[in-house]
């Protein structure tokens, strides 16, 4: 099904003077900032811009600068996409600048960023999404017990340091973490910087604490919002979201959904569905009934004791801990029986009880369609006496 790979083909060259942003380069834009584009945009402490064309021809001649596991079926599709866009007329003199790429592991952050100018006075500032390092992911699950993670706080200082430098409007998105770091920078820089933003859009972020949503700062700015979700959304699904979100179609299936190649576009537009399928507010639900049944600080505890045991596999990213599966699973165990006894019986029953979630959830959801197989097959057929 067609994607935003053959929406470059059909709207290439339409450039943004003729056709407003919309939606679709949404996308394009928050998949393009997964990107390392290091030594190819200026960075925040360098003044100017460069052409997105001249970025790709710079990134051309250093492939070593793409460091994402180029098996995957996003990262394999980034060099794909950035090729069309610089040889489209719509992309090809679109400006980058003040790109920053900062991965601690220290503080447990991962965060990058960078901007797209469409002309002088028009900005995208698209936030990058969880890389392949095991850090990111870390941040990812920290969402789920702190109002604020590292990446955050970044978001917000790197918004309001770029809406300083660029006059103009600007428009905020990212993919997956990315769409929840834009939405929480429009939310939480100063009031007088929030009226320059046009549009947030969150493809497929997790949501946030109720404390966040609740703020000012995210209540000024609510109506800008715009969340996209896949129909089959897991990730999108996470902690909460305020106000509506529009369903996407897409040609893969669970999980992988979330891969923004998959997402279904038919002009300046994605193709709609009506509502998430079953099995995503199924999976859903069993797991905010768990997270309700676990405590802040139990969910700290899990994910610091989680991330010890990776990372006794000495792996700092998702294809390091691939590549050698067995010698990883028995340093995993092995330090996993190094934990204290309580700190094993923590993780033993956050797991049993996340899984008997799940099993609620199968029985539940095999009855209703067992039942509605029933009602379609006798429900309007009168039994033989």
């Amino acid at each position: 099904m067609p994607n935003i790979l053959d929406y470059l083909d059909w709207r290439g060259d339409l450039e943004f003077q003729r056709d407003p942003l919309n939606e679709v380069d949404n996308l394009v834009f928050s998949v393009l900032s997964y990107m390392d584009f290091g030594g190819a945009v200026p960075t925040l402490e360098e003044a100017g811009s460069v052409s997105l064309a001249d970025a790709a021809e710079t990134l051309k001649q250093m492939p070593e600068q793409i460091t994402a596991p180029i098996t995957s079926t996003f990262f394999s599709r980034l060099p794909v996409l950035l090729e069309k866009c610089a040889g489209s007329a719509r992309y090809r003199d679109v400006r980058l600048s003040h790109y920053v790429n900062r991965v601690s592991f220290d503080e447990a952050e991962q965060f990058s960023a960078l901007v797209f100018s469409t002309d002088d006075t028009t900005h995208f500032v698209a936030f990058s999404g969880t890389d392949d390092t095991l850090v990111g992911w870390k941040e990812d699950l920290e969402m789920s017990f702190r109002d604020v993670v590292p990446a955050q706080r970044s978001a917000v200082e790197y918004l309001e340091l770029v809406m300083s430098h660029l006059p103009g409007v600007f428009y905020l998105g990212g993919h997956s973490k990315g769409g929840n770091l834009a939405v929480f920078a429009g939310a939480n820089i100063s009031s007088e910087m929030q009226p320059s933003i046009l549009l947030m859009y969150n493809n497929d972020g997790p949501g946030f604490q109720r404390a966040v949503i609740e703020s000012p700062g995210y209540q000024r700015v609510a109506n800008k919002i715009l969340t996209f979700l896949p129909k089959s959304s897991v990730v999108g699904m996470l902690l909460n979201q305020s106000g509506h979100y529009h369903v996407v179609d897409s040609d893969e299936t669970g999980f992988m959904q979330h891969n923004a190649f998959s997402w279904e576009v038919i002009g300046r537009t994605f193709v709609y569905q009506e509502g998430l399928s079953t099995a995503s507010l199924k999976f859903n639900s069993a797991l905010r009934e768990w997270l309700d049944t676990v405590s802040l600080e139990e969910r700290e505890d899990f994910v610091t004791v989680l991330f010890t045991i990776l990372e006794a596999t000495g792996a700092r990213t998702l294809k390091e801990f691939t590549q050698d599966k067995l010698a990883n699973a028995k340093a995993m165990i092995a330090t996993f029986k190094q934990l204290e006894p309580e700190t094993q019986g923590l993780m033993k029953s956050l797991l049993e009880t996340f899984f008997s979630e799940i099993q609620k959830v199968l029985r539940s959801s095999i009855t209703e369609s067992i039942s509605s197989l029933i009602t379609r097959t006798f429900g309007r057929k009168r039994l033989p006496s």
